[in-house]
């Protein structure tokens, strides 16, 4: 089978979602993985490449960049580049004649009917609130969303918020790789760590992704002035790319708190099991609101793999369903209080793992995804 996969995400520029579902695709399925242009180094290229790690995966790059609401000549050129992107995605289509055409890329939604015309089905993969990405061109956004909900012959939701808003379709959750992921294991701290002042810390909670505006910064700096107090040494390592626009605030903190927190940057993929084996309690401090009620979050499935406690904020259908085996609470004192509790509760941790990370395997998954295009690839 054939499939073409249409994403915002570049195909080697990080680990993500739609990457953990095409690696686990049958070895005799040929996808071909586009993407629109963005500005990381060695990414972009018009002709088809293979992927030295799963040959039956080819990909190439959309010529035009990806849709930034930010810069404004690109806003200008909407227009433009909607049609540009039209006429090479069809001509993509033409030329690869996949038996399904998977999107997470709502701007693709123009190029939908010519692709129906070819009695070829169309699957979209909301994994996230698409349009909201997009706050100065939401009108636009919204209508190429529910246009692509409309026309797709399939909707794959990766949360229940998503289902909902969607109107249809079927969930999909994510999940986590247990291979990569495989329980906390002794060894050296990872160097970052090592040489910075927690080292001598007696206990370590961990935060892994990305620090951007959907994250409550009030409730970090509450767990670092619980962490500042007399007793065992206790501090937080952020493992993920921090949002331009926090630079300030994560600045603040660093000096606030030089012994009790440390910002790594964004870290390879294999490497995250070594700093997650460094801490107990993992954390998702999300703010809760319209956006993050739709975010299934990555990191709780990985933290649950790696035998650690779970500290979260209520933000989502898909935590709030986990009442039992995690920690939720709300605001930085109650927050706060909970990572403590969470850092003495070995028991529960040693349930995460089984009761969590093991039925939410990407390998599941992505069964549950193979067998949706195989059914749409039949019916066709």
């Amino acid at each position: 089978m054939k499939i073409l996969y249409i994403s915002e995400v570049q195909w080697r520029a990080q680990i993500s979602r739609k990457h953990q579902l095409v690696c686990r695709f049958p070895r005799d399925w040929h996808v071909t993985f586009a993407s629109p242009m963005n500005l990381t180094p060695g990414e972009n290229s018009l002709r088809l490449r293979a992927d030295p790690d799963r040959p039956n995966v080819q990909y190439v790059s959309l010529p035009l960049p990806k849709p930034d609401s930010l810069v404004a000549p690109l806003r200008a050129l909407t227009g433009l580049l909607s049609a540009v992107g039209k006429r090479r995605i069809r001509k993509l289509v033409a030329a690869t004649r996949p038996d399904v055409v998977v999107t997470s890329f709502i701007w693709a939604a123009p190029a939908v009917p010519f692709v129906k015309e070819l009695g070829i089905p169309v699957v979209y993969d909301c994994n996230d609130l698409h349009p909201d990405f997009y706050p100065s061109r939401s009108d636009e956004a919204w209508k190429a969303f529910r246009s692509l909900v409309e026309a797709a012959d399939e909707v794959v939701a990766s949360s229940s918020q998503l289902l909902r808003t969607c109107g249809r379709g079927v969930l999909v959750g994510n999940g986590v790789d247990l291979d990569t992921f495989a329980g906390r294991s002794p060894g050296p701290l990872p160097a970052p760590i090592a040489e910075s002042r927690l080292s001598d810390c007696d206990d370590l909670v961990a935060y892994v992704g990305s620090l951007d505006a959907r994250i409550d910064f009030d409730i970090i700096e509450g767990v670092l002035e619980a962490f500042e107090q007399k007793g065992r040494r206790r501090g937080l390592v952020c493992v993920g790319w921090v949002l331009e626009t926090l630079a300030r605030r994560k600045a603040e903190l660093e000096k606030r708190f030089p012994t009790t927190v440390l910002f790594t940057g964004r870290k390879p993929y294999e490497e995250l099991p070594g700093y997650l084996s460094a801490a107990s309690v993992g954390i998702a401090p999300f703010l809760v609101n319209e956006r993050t009620e739709a975010v299934n979050p990555n990191k709780l499935y990985m933290y649950a793999a790696m035998d650690m406690n779970v500290v979260s904020t209520p933000f989502s259908d898909e935590i709030r369903a986990l009442s039992d085996s995690i920690f939720i609470a709300n605001g930085p004192d109650e927050f706060a209080g909970a990572v403590m509790e969470a850092l003495g509760d070995d028991e529960r941790r040693r349930a995460m793992r089984d009761s969590i990370a093991l039925p939410n395997s990407w390998d599941h998954k992505a069964r549950e995804f193979v067998r949706i295009l195989s059914d749409l690839a039949g019916k066709h």
